[in-house]
């Protein structure tokens, strides 16, 4: 139950039957060990951190923790692997600047003393996958800003790079994997060699870093070199690990250290629903931040991308068939809408051109569209992040990808 709200307001917020939202809370009080795994999409909100802190106290409440099997799970995130070796933050002499990319179009657009006069893309498709779309655009098609992008495709973002530099792909190059939401790792080889000119990242780096006189015997190691001291076989993770196994290229799933004791880390080392160190000290509902628009925009995953990836495979991308919006009945009969119309999803940021689904299976006040596309994808010219904000989470500063309200009208 939402913190000082009744279960008549809850109904109404989350569009659920009051009987239906006793039921569920009987059924987690009452269970023999109640669980709750929790994902990280409904943290991409301007009350992010405050929705998770008061689904992670609902354990304490109903005794879960010391029940075994019960509790919360946020995330799993082992230490198995140290990134400090690679990282290396120990080479930064002085603090330095740190731009957050969910507030990427601020910084080439706004960002003074200094602005922002170079860029280095590599890993990511800013163009399409940040918020804020147009922002991104105005501050890629800056003559003063010289871009490099370190890519395999021609995607969005490379198309407005000065230099791009060819990639390797995970065939080309050794690398270490660990998996989400499991305790298991995989070490892969090479299994061909770089075509052409393609470098890993690791490669560029140390090319820069020479061509920079940087000295340190850090940088003349291989990638190879990295990876086994990322990998501590002393570690507690790695005890009872199969390391032949591992160093076969066969996936390992690591075990809990033994003896491993869950500890909350708080002042008393005891859980603390109330926090007076807090601004809020206990955890409430607030309502989300959206837009000064009617409905709100949920972008959900692709069956056939994963972010802005595969949209360079014409097989996958045509499964996608187009950019579809889904809407409910009601909201499209009053707004004199139809199936398969060609839409116009708009706020203040920015609008985006969609094909219209009309279904029950999406609430009303709700619209969703699913995956992203390149805009130079059949029938797009953006994508929908251009209608995202760059207004960040009330805690540690993520993206509020979900906290977005557009209005639709016929294109």
């Amino acid at each position: 139950m939402l913190a000082g709200v009744s279960p008549d307001k809850v109904s109404q917020i989350t569009g659920i039957e009051v009987s239906l939202i006793e039921e569920i809370a009987l059924q987690y009080g009452r269970a023999r060990a109640p669980f709750i795994s929790l994902g990280s999409g409904l943290s991409r909100y301007g009350n992010g951190a405050m929705t998770v802190r008061t689904i992670t106290c609902l354990p304490a409440l109903v005794g879960a923790w010391s029940k075994p099997g019960g509790g919360v799970l946020t995330s799993i995130s082992s230490k198995a692997i140290s990134p400090e070796s690679v990282t290396r933050k120990d080479f930064l002499r002085t603090p330095t600047r740190i731009v957050n990319m969910n507030q990427l179009g601020h910084a080439l657009t706004e960002l003074t003393n200094p602005p922002i006069m170079s860029m280095y893309v590599y890993h990511s498709n800013p163009a399409v996958v940040a918020p804020d779309q147009n922002q991104i655009f105005k501050g890629l098609r800056r003559e003063d800003l010289f871009t490099i992008v370190h890519e395999r495709f021609m995607t969005d973002t490379a198309r407005y790079a000065d230099i791009i530099l060819p990639a390797t792909s995970s065939l080309e190059h050794s690398d270490i994997y660990r998996s989400y939401g499991c305790y298991t790792i995989q070490r892969a080889a090479a299994v061909i060699q770089p075509i052409g000119q393609a470098k890993s990242n690791w490669e560029v780096f140390q090319m820069l870093a020479k061509a920079m006189d940087f000295k340190d015997p850090f940088f003349n190691q291989s990638v190879d070199d990295l990876i086994d001291q990322m990998i501590n076989p002393l570690s507690p993770w790695f005890k009872n690990a199969d390391m032949a196994k591992l160093s076969a290229g066969r996936p390992v799933e690591l075990t809990l250290p033994t003896n491993y004791k869950m500890t909350f880390l708080t002042p008393s080392g005891k859980i603390e629903l109330f926090n007076p160190r807090e601004a809020e000290p206990l955890p409430r509902y607030f309502e989300p931040h959206g837009d000064e628009a009617p409905l709100f925009l949920m972008s959900a995953p692709s069956l056939y991308s994963l972010n802005s990836s595969f949209n360079e495979r014409p097989d996958l991308l045509s499964k996608k068939k187009a950019a579809y919006l889904m809407m409910n009945t009601t909201d499209a009969s009053e707004k004199n809408l139809h199936d398969g119309q060609q839409v116009v999803a708009f706020n203040q940021r920015g609008e985006v051109n969609f094909v219209l689904k009309i279904t029950a299976k999406v609430p009303r006040g709700v619209v969703v569209t699913e995956g992203l596309f390149w805009n130079k994808a059949p029938r797009t010219r953006s994508s929908v992040n251009a209608l995202t904000s760059q207004r960040l989470t009330d805690r540690a500063e993520a993206s509020t990808l979900y906290d977005v309200k557009v209005d639709v009208r016929p294109a």
